[in-house]
């Protein structure tokens, strides 16, 4: 099996001095790409390097909106190199309504203009979204996405809200919060969004599978979000994992062969 994890953290303390395990872990576990999301510009370079360093990983380059500071609406203007600096997305950029200390209106700003530059990068964007699903929406029908459209990364919505979703181009992933089986909502969007929409993720070092040795998540557990997903499906991890690559291959561009 060839797995993508199209969301991770790479950049994260938790994983300082301990990337040659990591990625060889993931190695290990048939991961063939990673796609590393930074949070804040001062990761960016990070992000970079990372790359530069590790045949395997991917990156994007984005701004979180829990982590929106002063200045950022200028810092951000630095994306537009983010195609020539070798990222393969904008992210991770969202709104959030539920947690986080950024009023929504300053959120949605920063988000307009993340997506913007996504457009005309002509790049996906990887969007993080809680309670403010509407509010995506409108931002998406006022600005746009590129021709390769956006991944929402654990995705919390509806059946309903996926669908239209989908008409704006989203696709989703799915990580650790599979493993739990404790959702109907959740399976009935695994088998709405499946195969066509349908990425892994792990978001390491954060949401680890409930079946994950104790401490920060890890790329390699994606393996236990694969199975929980081909049970949910009533597939085997095979076909899951086969269509979950193809999916990010095509949004992200990428090169496997």
């Amino acid at each position: 099996m060839r797995l993508v994890d199209v969301h991770c953290h790479l950049e994260s303390k938790h994983f300082e001095g301990r990337l040659d395990s990591i990625i060889s872990g993931a190695r290990e576990a048939g991961i063939v790409r990673l796609i590393t999301s930074s949070i804040v510009p001062e990761e960016w370079g990070l992000s970079e390097s990372i790359a530069r360093r590790y045949p395997e990983v991917e990156f994007a380059l984005g701004v979180h909106p829990w982590y929106i500071k002063e200045g950022d609406e200028e810092r951000v203007e630095a994306l537009s190199r983010a195609r020539e600096c070798g990222a393969v997305a904008i992210g991770e950029i969202g709104l959030d309504k539920k947690s986080g200390p950024v009023p929504l209106e300053r959120q949605k700003s920063l988000f307009d203009s993340q997506l913007a530059i996504a457009r005309e990068l002509d790049l996906p964007v990887i969007v993080h979204c809680r309670g403010a699903f509407d509010e995506l929406r409108a931002c998406v029908k006022k600005t746009g996405l590129s021709a390769r459209g956006g991944l929402i990364h654990s995705f919390s919505g509806s059946v309903e809200i996926a669908a239209e979703l989908i008409k704006q181009g989203f696709s989703f992933s799915f990580g650790g919060a599979l493993t739990y089986r404790n959702s109907k909502k959740k399976e009935a969007v695994l088998k709405a969004v499946y195969p066509d929409r349908f990425m892994l993720e792990t978001d390491s070092p954060d949401i680890p599978p409930v079946e994950a040795k104790p401490g920060p998540n890890v790329p390699a557990n994606i393996l236990y979000n694969l199975r929980a997903a081909s049970e949910i499906l009533g597939l085997s991890e095979e076909m899951v994992a086969e269509a979950g690559t193809a999916n990010a291959r095509r949004m992200f561009g990428l090169t496997l062969d």
